[in-house]
């Protein structure tokens, strides 16, 4: 069976992909959520966080996969901040807060990226959903072309670095639309090692006979923008062997 998938290339200087988040610590993943890419595909498409009909048909429509060509290294900034003890109440107004100075105490927070990542991202139609029913993968391509609002690997520090270059390809499984996409553009395959990661939703995206070297949870599928409440849910995470560059793209 073919399905129609939809590629993108995701690349930046920083990336952050947000873990389970305390007030201190806010760590990042070594590869996309599937919370950050349908937040992606949400951007694009113009989709508010209030907006629930259009973000709940967002969540149900598609299935993500990613491909990790370069993880970058991980990289730690901290802010610090200020607060009041509990048993100084809460003040009333700016002047009674700046009265109890003496009492304020200064904590740091720490934020996790990683450096000069590159990853390849793809949509196809969720399982069940007919065909006009979901998201128009199409129309998800122009949007990636021409976004309604910015787009950013993560947090809004995190600009992409380069045009997402959206393409729809036919394709048995992910690992088959990733390797189409980068055989159509061998500049992609740029210095890049030839080993890369592949993580899928579904086992039926894993190429035929693809040895699972993991499988884990992961608490990234969105349920609500504005109360900001999330699923688990399975990811299965395989090698794939990249097609060397052409000789003739290499000497350029």
């Amino acid at each position: 069976m073919t399905d129609r998938w939809l590629v993108i290339t995701l690349e930046a200087p920083l990336a952050s992909f947000g873990e389970a988040a305390g007030n201190a610590q806010r760590g990042t993943a070594e590869r996309p959520s599937r919370s950050a890419l349908l937040g992606l595909a949400g951007a694009a498409l113009g989709l508010r966080r209030e907006d629930a009909a259009g973000q709940s048909r967002l969540f149900a429509g598609l299935r993500t996969a990613s491909l990790s060509q370069r993880r970058g290294k991980l990289l730690t900034d901290f802010h610090t901040f200020q607060s009041l003890p509990s048993s100084a109440g809460a003040p009333r107004s700016r002047a009674a807060a700046l009265a109890l100075r003496e009492e304020l105490s200064t904590s740091i927070t720490r934020r996790e990226y990683r450096m000069d990542v590159r990853y390849l991202a793809g949509f196809t139609a969720a399982d069940g959903v007919a065909e006009g029913e979901g998201i128009d993968l199409a129309a998800l391509a122009e949007a990636f072309r021409r976004p309604r609002f910015t787009l950013w690997l993560g947090r809004k520090s995190c600009p992409l670095s380069r045009p997402l270059n959206p393409q729809v390809v036919p394709a048995p499984d992910a690992a088959g639309a990733f390797l189409a996409y980068l055989e159509a553009d061998p500049l992609l395959l740029g210095t890049v090692p030839r080993e890369a990661e592949l993580a899928v939703e579904t086992l039926g995206d894993l190429p035929s006979g693809a040895a699972i070297s993991r499988q884990h949870n992961r608490r990234d599928d969105p349920q609500s923008r504005t109360s900001w409440q999330f699923a688990s849910r399975s990811e299965y995470v395989t090698g794939l062997s990249l097609p060397a560059r052409p000789e003739r793209e290499a000497a350029r």
